[in-house]
């Protein structure tokens, strides 16, 4: 199945006038937020952890490195990351064979990860058309520049669009 990164920026705004179109053309666009599903992981964090999180933050407001790690551990937590909440709801959208899968909000996975951990972790599990909405740009044939400023990355497998 087709996996399309779209590098572009698009304003949600814009996301949301592509949806008619789409389901006028008879799919049934599921939007997998990105930010929606980080906020969603990181308030099952423990309170206690969180706590932890506060007192560190407090005593050294200005070691990053520190929370961004804790939050990077968290979101990439062996069975319980964001990758398997994706391959969930990629294995929920392929019961309905009309489905479309828009990924969106990815910038928010800076600084924690990149989503060409999760694509790639997902190999062959692809089963419905799914469209990454990838904030950068395309350097290349199968290169792109998360963000515009991070390093060139060229492992991204999928059709690459626009950008």
């Amino acid at each position: 199945m087709a996996v399309i990164y779209y590098a572009a920026m698009i304003s949600h705004s814009g996301l949301i006038r592509i949806f008619p179109k789409l389901k006028s053309e008879g799919w049934n666009v599921k939007e997998f937020s990105i930010a929606q599903q980080i906020s969603v992981l990181l308030n099952k964090i423990n309170p206690v952890v969180r706590k932890m999180w506060e007192t560190a933050d407090k005593k050294d407001p200005l070691n990053f490195n520190k929370v961004t790690q804790s939050i990077t551990n968290n979101l990439t937590k062996e069975g319980e990351g964001l990758k398997e909440v994706f391959e969930s709801f990629l294995l929920e959208a392929e019961k309905d064979p009309n489905s479309l899968i828009l990924v969106t909000d990815l910038e928010a996975l800076h600084p924690y990860m990149r989503i060409g951990s999760i694509e790639s972790g997902l190999q062959g599990k692809f089963n419905v058309p799914t469209v990454f909405l990838y904030p950068g740009v395309r350097t290349g044939k199968t290169r792109l520049k998360f963000l515009g400023f991070y390093p060139e990355d060229g492992n991204y497998r999928s059709l690459h669009v626009g950008g």
